[in-house]
C-alpha cells in the first residue's frame, strides 16, 4: 500500500492557511497527511485571544484531519521581532521530520508577519542532502489585490467550485477574524477572488498558486 502524500502548509495566522490553500486542503483531507504550521497565535488585539484563537485552529485541524502546530503564542502582528534563526530553526526540524512532498507558503503581503514567514520559509527550503519536495508553491492571501508586486513563479490552477461553499464555512471557524466589507476577509471577498482565479481557467471558483519548485 502506497503511503499516504505528506503536504506541508506554513501560515503566519491561523486562518491564512484556509484563505491560501483550504480549498486543495478540503480535497486532499481524505488521502493525505497534512501538517499545518502557524507562526503565531494571540497577541494584544482584543481580537487575538489566545485562547479563542487556540479552539478556532484545532477546530479547522480537526475538521481537515490535520496536525496543527503554532511556533510562538502572543506574537501576533510582532512576529518581525522574533530572531530570524529562531523561525528558521524550527521549520527546518520541521521539514527534516516530516519531508513533505508538497510545500506550502504565503506570499509575503504588507503585513510584517507575512514579510517574516515568508522569508524564514523560504531560507528553510534551501537545498537539502538527500531530500527535496516536489512542489513547493505560494498561496495567495486576501489582500492579493491592494496593488502588492505579484508573487513571482509560474502559475498554478486548482478547481475549488464543488468545495466553495465548504472553503467559506472553514473559514468561518475563525469567527473572530472575519471583517465587514470592503475588508475581503468575509463570504463575499472569499468568493470574488474564487471566482475572478477561476474565470482565468474557465471554472466557476479556483484557488491560484505561484510556483517555486517543481519535479516531474
Amino acid at each position: 500500500m502506497d503511503e499516504k502524500k505528506k503536504i506541508l502548509v506554513i501560515a503566519p495566522h491561523a486562518d491564512d492557511e484556509v484563505l491560501g490553500c483550504g480549498g486543495y486542503l478540503l480535497h486532499q483531507k481524505d488521502t493525505a497527511s497534512i501538517l499545518i504550521i502557524i507562526g503565531t497565535i494571540g497577541g494584544v488585539d482584543v481580537r487575538q485571544d489566545i485562547t479563542q484563537r487556540m479552539q478556532e485552529f484545532k477546530n479547522v485541524c480537526f475538521f481537515l484531519g490535520a496536525e496543527g502546530r503554532c511556533l510562538f503564542e502572543r506574537k501576533d502582528a510582532m512576529l518581525d521581532t522574533v530572531p530570524s534563526y529562531e523561525i528558521i530553526r524550527q521549520l527546518d526540524n520541521i521539514v527534516d521530520t516530516f519531508r513533505p512532498d508538497e510545500i506550502f507558503i504565503n506570499y509575503k503581503s504588507r503585513h510584517q508577519d507575512h514579510i517574516k514567514m515568508y522569508y524564514c520559509a523560504m531560507a528553510s527550503l534551501r537545498l537539502r542532502e538527500g531530500y527535496m519536495p516536489k512542489f513547493v508553491a505560494l498561496y495567495e492571501y486576501s489582500f492579493i489585490s491592494d496593488g502588492l508586486e505579484l508573487p513571482k513563479g509560474g502559475a498554478a490552477y486548482h478547481d475549488i467550485s464543488d468545495v466553495i461553499d465548504e472553503k467559506v464555512a472553514l473559514f468561518y471557524f475563525y469567527g473572530s477574524q472575519v471583517r465587514q466589507s470592503p475588508s475581503p476577509l468575509n463570504d463575499v471577498g472569499i468568493r470574488k477572488l474564487a471566482s475572478f482565479r477561476g474565470m482565468e481557467i474557465g471554472v466557476d471558483y479556483a484557488e491560484k498558486y505561484y510556483i517555486q519548485k517543481e519535479r516531474i
